[in-house]
């Protein structure tokens, strides 16, 4: 048999021209007909009967037309993002965020649960059960009905969604957050790394939506990197891409903090959370020590990075996690240094989405799985009956 394979399937066709028009109406605010046509290829008329078929499904929404010029105005429509919701779940080691976002990852509703490190698994899963109740029991969240939830936790988390190692959450390893959390999360469970979903919430919706080839550096109370590489998340083979290993000196970074806070802060017992709260809070102060051992911080943080950073050939750095919001303080002393040990420096970036960007990115990967599983669904119809 010859000829276009589509040719015989007007309604498979129909369905890929209104996934075509759907993914160019989630990037624009409004559009006309005439430009749906040009940017998916179509026929004006073939255009309206698209934009026809999408009002009839609630998945668009027709503008009113505004007053002044000459003539007929031309008629404008918009994606309707609150035709559906998703979740974004931030698993941690000291909180639970959850997100109820739109269709176009825009948050409507949050709930946070306060949580601690020595926190035994199945407590800690039961606060993710109730901090997802409490999010879809909100005012704003009403009418919300979930069609897919994402989770990021810390840890290394394996391609199937499987918390294949964890060593800041207790009983951690080995977990299958997708089948433990069926009962309380709507819909399909996604599960992800929360930097590398950091990550995915920067380069997509946050400081680096211009930028095809970013490191994400989160620097909290721990250390990770994310990379978005080619336009896209890069998991890596294991889905360990990014992850930290013995030797790179991060270690030394935190020993400088840790022991500025153990001279300044008589008895308490120093930790990375604490160190680097005090030390970020007395450098915007003005206290010229801290904003030395600041200083040191960032250099040594550059130093670490640089390897990746020659290796990948960035355009951008971003830096996230708490730290980051030391901002400049904190930014200039790392891209300086970076610019003294890279062949081609990259621009350095702070985020912009502060400690919801992982849940952010949670939801984003959970519209990612749905427009996969259109896109699987598709492909079935197109593929021959044998």
């Amino acid at each position: 048999m010859s000829g276009d394979p589509l040719s015989g399937d007007p309604s498979l066709l129909r369905r890929l021209n209104a996934a075509a028009a759907l993914r160019v109406l989630r990037e624009r605010d409004e559009i006309t007909v005439p430009e749906l046509a040009a940017l998916i290829g179509v026929s004006r008329p073939t255009a309206q009967d698209l934009t026809a078929q999408l009002l009839r499904e609630g998945r668009l929404v027709e503008l009113t037309p505004g007053s002044g010029g000459v003539g007929r105005p031309a008629r404008r429509f918009r994606f309707r993002a609150e035709a559906g919701h998703v979740l974004g779940v931030d698993i941690g080691a000291h909180k639970i965020l959850v997100l109820a976002a739109d269709l176009l990852g825009r948050p409507v509703a949050a709930q946070r649960v306060a949580v601690t490190p020595e926190l035994p698994a199945r407590d800690r899963l039961d606060a993710v059960r109730t901090a997802i109740a409490g999010c879809l029991a909100r005012p704003e969240a009403a009418g919300v009905r979930p069609l897919a939830t994402g989770v990021g936790t810390s840890g290394m988390v394996d391609t199937e969604g499987r918390v294949a190692v964890s060593d800041s959450l207790p009983e951690w390893t080995g977990l299958d957050l997708a089948s433990e959390l069926a009962d309380a999360a709507p819909g399909p469970v996604v599960v992800g790394n929360d930097i590398q979903l950091a990550t995915l919430a920067e380069c997509t919706g946050g400081v680096s939506v211009d930028v095809r080839d970013c490191v994400y550096l989160y620097v909290g109370n721990r250390l990770g990197i994310g990379l978005w590489l080619r336009g896209e998340l890069h998991r890596g083979h294991h889905g360990a891409a990014g992850e930290m290993v013995a030797g790179d000196g991060w270690e030394l970074s935190y020993q400088r903090l840790l022991d500025w806070f153990a001279g300044h802060q008589g008895a308490e017992r120093p930790t990375r959370e604490n160190a680097a709260r005090a030390v970020v809070t007395a450098a915007a102060d003005g206290d010229g020590g801290a904003r030395y051992t600041l200083r040191a911080f960032a250099e040594c943080l550059a130093d670490s990075l640089t390897r990746h950073v020659a290796v990948l050939d960035p355009r951008a750095v971003v830096l996230g996690g708490g730290i980051s919001r030391a901002g400049a303080l904190l930014s200039e002393p790392f891209a300086r240094r970076l610019a003294e040990s890279c062949p081609y420096a990259p621009e350095v970036r702070t985020s912009v989405l502060g400690e919801e960007s992982t849940a952010i990115g949670a939801a984003r990967l959970a519209l990612d799985h749905l427009e996969q599983m259109e896109q699987t669904e598709r492909a079935a119809q197109k593929s021959p009956t044998p």
